[in-house]
């Protein structure tokens, strides 16, 4: 499996030249499960686990497929300029698209791909959108395969 951290780390940082305010919060699943309970900052981004597909490489390696979400919350608010909320958001979806697409997150891993969209929630004060991305990488972590069983060690007491 991949590390999704780094991609939260390399989402940290506000962009240069980018007109609003910087997401507050960038955080992970267990951030993005704390919407319910409390009342977060917005703007927010959550980068989210959304689907593993692995394909056998031999032994101790997958060709793997990670798809993430990328989960984009700002305010859904009445503007008195004629831009809208919706022109907002593609902001935010463009910066994170700009900073994601193309990423080589670490070593055998070839780059980001952008997927598409969805819009997960408009409220009277909230929009919620998820953007999918995906990466495949040469998976090989896996730790060895133990040794043979080779009979049963006395340690005493028997």
């Amino acid at each position: 499996m991949i590390s999704l951290t780094p991609l939260v780390e390399h989402l940290r940082p506000q962009p240069a030249g980018f007109a609003h305010l910087w997401f507050r919060l960038v955080g992970q699943a267990a951030d993005y499960a704390q919407l319910h309970v409390q009342e977060l900052p917005l703007p927010a981004c959550w980068v989210v686990r959304a689907a593993d597909q692995v394909q056998r490489a031999g032994e101790r390696a997958a060709n793997g497929s990670f798809a993430f979400d990328v989960v984009i919350a700002i305010e859904n608010v009445r503007m008195s300029d004629t831009r809208s909320t919706d022109d907002d958001l593609l902001d935010y979806r463009r910066a994170v698209l700009a900073r994601l697409e193309g990423w080589e997150i670490e070593p055998n891993v070839r780059p980001i791909q952008w997927r598409g969209g969805k819009a997960l929630e408009y409220t009277d004060g909230d929009i919620y959108w998820a953007d999918r991305y995906t990466l495949d990488a040469l998976v090989t972590n896996y730790l060895p395969d133990p040794l043979p069983f080779g009979g049963l060690a006395n340690t005493g007491d028997i």
